[in-house]
């Protein structure tokens, strides 16, 4: 996949086309498939699409995200490992739900 930049004049008119395009192979000819037009796009957006094509980081990992704090788990699933040996699931209901995943979640996490 890569960024194709075109022009075109017609009646000395200069019109360019950004476009994702992929390349692939008919026997022995290279064929372009056009996947999406850049061209409305402004040059900045078009610009993070090509570098994002090539693989580049567009965004540093430090500056990105940044982990503010994190919450232990194990406690919460020690919790819901002990309430499914117990049966509470069934105890909420019998058949298998989203409510009842649901309700399940919010007993072990308030634990």
């Amino acid at each position: 996949m890569h960024v194709a930049r075109t022009k075109t004049t017609v009646k000395g008119k200069v019109y360019e086309s950004v476009l994702v395009r992929q390349s692939y192979r008919e026997g022995a000819k290279v064929k372009h498939r056009t996947l999406a037009s850049l061209t409305r796009l402004p040059a900045h957006l078009v610009e993070a699409v090509e570098r994002a094509v090539r693989g580049d980081v567009l965004v540093s990992r430090s500056a990105g995200l940044r982990i503010e704090r994190s919450w232990p788990h194990g406690h919460v699933a020690a919790v819901l490992g002990t309430a499914r040996k117990l049966g509470l699931e069934a105890i909420l209901d019998a058949a298998p739900s989203q409510m009842r995943d649901l309700v399940a979640a919010m007993v072990s996490s308030a634990m």
